[in-house]
């Protein structure tokens, strides 16, 4: 996040050799203010074979595009004083070689205001952000960036940011933005997200707990194929570690609420356990168990709402959490410099067999309004992926995935349940 990036010690030692990069951090301008400059050139190049399982629009020119995910973001962030700073971002994403419609907002935004936010440092340890801003907490599980897709999430907000030695809070209100594809012509959506979360890092820093809650009011949620007003709480926990031989990350939450009639009430449990076998080497578990609606014909729904996720599955398959029983093991290679590969697993179920599954942003991906509505089968898909990435140096990352997954009976019967081939080669710079 750019946004939080710290040049402080350019200010400490004015005479220290500055790289080129350095230079554009820490610039005198009007009295005793300064401004800094950054970026990021991303290029993405996609290939799939049955995007979807091969379940596309009638208006699709093909169901095995490849397609090149263009990205520029470019900040500039201007201290007029201890207390005050404006930060800006320029956000220009486009997508090339594929000529299937764009129906996703996360895939291009010629241009756009990304960030600009005006942050008041309340106390040394107090700060107040109002304007567009970027969120993101814990392993984005309901708060994301989107940093995989073309296009990141913002939102329109005031959020309130406190630390005390090894204590975090943030507390936030806002409204996502609503991303359209051409210049300057997003909206603030309609949706409310409201929040406060957390972070103890115990002593030996290595060990972490966050607890928070969030608000949400949408009405542009759908639960088995019927729309209505959802207002939805969510209260969660989460211990996890870093950087030692056995690595444990479990998080769990309960929800609670109304959707139009229903009462609301749902959870989420998920894990991940990694052990280092050998120096470098990881062998890991991961996995997660977030049950459906247990009954369309009940006062209740219980479907769970990961509000702004993250893709849970990487770019191969767009498949939520929501409705599974899923088994992840994993093989992991991280020397913490230059490169951290997985080569994982995911074996997914569905977790309630009255309810259907739902893509990141909780769109319905089956079932289809139209289409056979009902199904006793459990298996959704087994996807295999590889993910490596090389950190050259600090400007210049490389990354690449390829990724297969089995269509389970579930899709076969719902829909057109072709396997899916994935692979994506990306190289960002940032300075």
């Amino acid at each position: 996040m750019r946004q939080d990036d710290n040049f402080s010690y350019l200010k400490l030692d004015t005479n220290r050799f500055k790289s080129w990069d350095e230079s554009l951090k820490y610039l005198p301008f009007i009295q005793s203010s300064t401004l800094s400059f950054g970026g990021e050139w991303r290029e993405q190049y996609q290939s799939y074979t049955h995007v979807n399982f091969g379940d596309v629009p009638d208006n699709f020119i093909t169901e095995n595009p490849h397609q090149i995910m263009h990205r520029i973001m470019l900040h500039a962030n201007w201290e007029w004083s201890p207390k005050f700073r404006v930060f800006v971002q320029l956000n220009n994403t486009i997508r090339f070689l594929n000529d299937n419609p764009i129906t996703s907002t996360l895939d291009q935004n010629a241009l756009s205001f990304h960030q600009a936010f005006l942050e008041w440092n309340v106390k040394p340890n107090l700060a107040l952000r109002v304007g567009r801003q970027e969120y993101t907490w814990g392993l984005e599980r309901l708060m994301a960036l989107k940093e995989g897709p073309n296009t990141r999430q913002p939102y329109y907000g005031a959020t309130l940011k406190w630390h005390h030695e090894n204590q975090k809070i943030d507390a936030f209100i806002a409204n996502p933005i609503r991303q359209n594809t051409g210049v300057f012509d997003d909206v603030r959506s309609s949706e409310v997200v409201a929040g406060s979360i957390w972070n103890h890092t115990f002593s030996k820093k290595t060990d972490f707990f966050d607890a928070y809650y969030f608000y949400m009011e949408s009405s542009q949620r759908v639960y088995f194929l019927k729309n209505g007003l959802e207002a939805r709480n969510t209260l969660g926990t989460r211990w996890y570690s870093e950087k030692k031989t056995f690595n444990y990350d479990v998080e769990m939450a309960a929800q609670w609420g109304h959707f139009n009639d229903l009462t609301i009430q749902a959870f989420l449990f998920v894990y991940d356990f990694n052990y280092e076998m050998k120096r470098h080497f990881f062998l890991g578990f991961s996995g997660n168990w977030v049950p459906g609606d247990v009954s369309n014909e009940d006062q209740q729904l219980n479907t769970f709402n990961t509000l702004y996720s993250r893709p849970p599955f990487g770019q191969t398959v767009s498949l939520n959490i929501t409705n599974t029983l899923n088994i992840s093991p994993y093989i992991r290679f991280s020397d913490n410099h230059k490169w951290m590969t997985t080569l994982r697993a995911s074996l997914v179920q569905r977790a309630s067999l009255r309810d259907g599954i739902f893509t990141p942003n909780m769109s319905a991906l089956l079932p289809v309004l139209g289409r056979q509505i009902e199904s006793n089968a459990s298996g959704v898909a087994n996807i295999f992926a590889l993910d490596a990435n090389y950190f050259a140096n600090k400007h210049l990352t490389f990354q690449f995935e390829l990724g297969f997954c089995k269509a389970g009976d579930y899709l076969k019967e719902l829909g057109p349940g072709k396997d899916v081939h994935y692979m994506a080669a990306r190289a960002a710079y940032k300075f």
